[in-house]
């Protein structure tokens, strides 16, 4: 059974933000893994170096996560099997379970990969910040409205936050800790509560 996520998007917006880093795109990984190291060199905390060496930040467990699933996808798109490995030792060095075929776009953050949990047939845009214990996937409904999330460039998705369903996340929108999404937020909007409500 096959996935196609190429027209997910109702503007493709994140669809051009992932065709760099999409599985088996020639040049991926290295565009992918690039823009990654960079904004993992980069500090958001002012408290701390706005930029970080090169050596430390690899060796940071959020960047192995990223690692991990870069080759996974690279590897999943020739040898399925082969990324389904390397999936499951993500999962079991970082604690994140990012499935091999989601589509997320460079400079990728997992700030705290444990529990982090992204999907098969998900899109992220480019330069996704992510917190610890999120989940973004599936909503399997009596409805027929299945589907999987598509999140736009430079999202912000909370500790715990959950997005589910087939729903579109805006450029630049935030999405509070412990938030449940199951509508659309639009662009540069922020969304909290369970259900998320739109605040901003």
């Amino acid at each position: 059974m096959t996935h196609d996520t190429t027209n997910e998007t109702t503007d493709g917006t994140a669809d051009d933000a992932v065709r760099g880093a999409a599985p088996g795109a020639a040049g991926a990984r290295p565009l992918g893994l690039l823009a990654d190291l960079a904004a993992n060199r980069t500090s958001d905390d002012g408290r701390r170096p706005r930029i970080a060496g090169v050596l430390p930040t690899v060796l940071t467990l959020r960047f192995l996560a990223t690692f991990l699933y870069r080759a996974s996808a690279r590897a999943g798109s020739s040898v399925p099997v082969l990324g389904s490995v390397l999936k499951q030792i993500n999962h079991a060095i970082t604690g994140a379970d990012i499935a091999w075929s989601a589509r997320i776009g460079p400079g990728l953050v997992l700030w705290h990969p444990t529990g982090v949990v992204i999907g098969p047939r998900v899109v992220v845009g480019r330069d996704a910040r992510v917190q610890q214990g999120i989940t973004l996937g599936a909503a399997r409904s009596r409805t027929g409205q299945d589907g999987d999330p598509v999140l736009g460039d430079g999202v912000y998705v909370g500790a715990g936050a959950r997005v589910l369903g087939p729903v579109r996340v805006g450029d630049r929108a935030r999405i509070g800790a412990n938030a449940v999404v199951l509508t659309d937020v639009p662009d540069d909007a922020s969304a909290v509560g369970v259900p998320a409500r739109i605040i901003a």
